[in-house]
C-alpha cells in the first residue's frame, strides 16, 4: 500500500510538470516608426526569455544616435499602443541617411523585463535608457536587409 501511494504522488508530479507551462510573453513588443506607425519585434505568447534583432538607420546625414521606441501590445499604430520607453543609442559612425545599419538586439527576460544592446560594425555601441522630451525624439527607422545580410539568412 505504501508503495502504491509513493508511485502515485511521483505519477502526479511527473504528469504536472509535463503539463505546465513555459513563461509567455503577455504584450507583443513591437517599435515606432517614423510617421507613426508600428512594427512589431516580439510576438504576444511568445516563449520567454527570448530576443529579437533587427536594423535601424539615421534618417539624416552625419547622425550619430538614434532614438528607438519601444512598445506593448498589438497594432499597427504605435498611438493605441502602451509605450515601454524610449532607448537612445549613442556612437554611431556617421554617414549618409539611411546608409549606416545599427544591429538592435530587444531582449526579454523571463520575468518580462526588457533590455537593449546595439552594434555596428562589431562595435558595441552605448544604449541608454531615456525619457521623452515632449516630441523633441524622433523614432528611428527600421533598415532594409543588404545582400551580405540575407545571404547570412538564406544559404543556398
Amino acid at each position: 500500500m505504501r508503495r502504491a501511494l509513493l508511485l502515485a504522488g511521483v505519477l502526479a508530479l511527473a504528469g504536472c510538470k509535463r503539463n505546465s507551462r513555459p513563461p509567455a510573453l503577455g504584450d507583443a513588443v513591437a517599435v515606432e516608426q517614423p510617421g507613426g506607425s508600428a512594427t512589431q519585434l516580439i510576438a504576444q505568447g511568445s516563449e520567454i526569455p527570448t530576443s529579437a534583432t533587427e536594423s535601424f538607420t539615421t534618417s539624416r546625414d552625419d547622425e550619430r544616435r538614434l532614438a528607438i521606441h519601444v512598445l506593448r501590445g498589438t497594432g499597427r499604430t504605435a498611438g493605441k499602443l502602451h509605450s515601454d520607453g524610449w532607448w537612445v543609442v549613442d556612437g554611431v559612425q556617421p554617414g549618409k541617411a539611411g546608409e549606416p545599419h545599427v544591429h538592435v538586439t530587444f531582449e526579454v527576460n523571463a520575468q518580462g523585463g526588457l533590455a537593449v544592446s546595439a552594434r555596428q560594425d562589431d562595435r558595441k555601441l552605448k544604449v541608454s535608457r531615456t525619457a521623452p522630451d515632449d516630441g523633441k525624439l524622433k523614432p528611428a527607422a527600421l533598415s532594409e536587409p543588404d545582400d551580405s545580410e540575407d545571404a547570412d539568412e538564406d544559404p543556398e
